[in-house]
């Protein structure tokens, strides 16, 4: 269940889809959230078994989640999602987390650990780009995740 998730990989992926997000207008939150829905679409069409690629862009959501709602509990999710997967997975229910045609890729603690980096990252970049306040907004991912959670529900 935990297929080997190369760091060196994850992390140029990442780094690529933040330099050609950052030909857009906007500051780094919104460059994330653009670097994200790259990701997110080359996974959904051309890529949607590879684990790196889910590493990077499990990263990249948490980071921006983090960064657009300030909020510490999103260090949380990559855990607790994880630990839905195991459940379903243990199951044989996983194609219900299904949000495209594709597999759901098995549990991955080396994928979790990617989404809360991504989660300490983005919540620097809240505090950055609001003048230095501090990413404490308890709960204020909640509706954005609910939004995201919906939005796969209707296809």
């Amino acid at each position: 269940m935990n297929e080997q998730v190369s760091d060196e990989v994850v992390q140029s992926t990442i780094n690529r889809a933040i330099l050609r997000a950052r030909g857009g207008d906007g500051d780094i939150v919104e460059q994330v959230r653009r670097a994200f829905r790259s990701l997110q679409s080359l996974r959904r069409t051309e890529r949607p078994e590879d684990i790196n690629l889910a590493a990077a862009e499990h990263y990249m959501y948490a980071r921006f989640l983090a960064g657009a709602t300030g909020d510490p509990l999103v260090k949380a999710t990559p855990v607790l999602y994880g630990a839905k997967k195991r459940l379903y997975f243990a199951l044989g229910i996983q194609d219900r987390m299904a949000t495209t045609r594709n597999p759901v890729l098995a549990p991955n603690t080396s994928v979790e650990r990617w989404g809360l980096k991504g989660a300490k990252d983005g919540l620097r970049d809240y505090s950055d780009v609001n003048d230095g306040q501090p990413a404490n907004r308890f709960g204020a991912s909640l509706g954005t995740l609910r939004e995201e959670a919906l939005r796969y529900k209707r296809g």
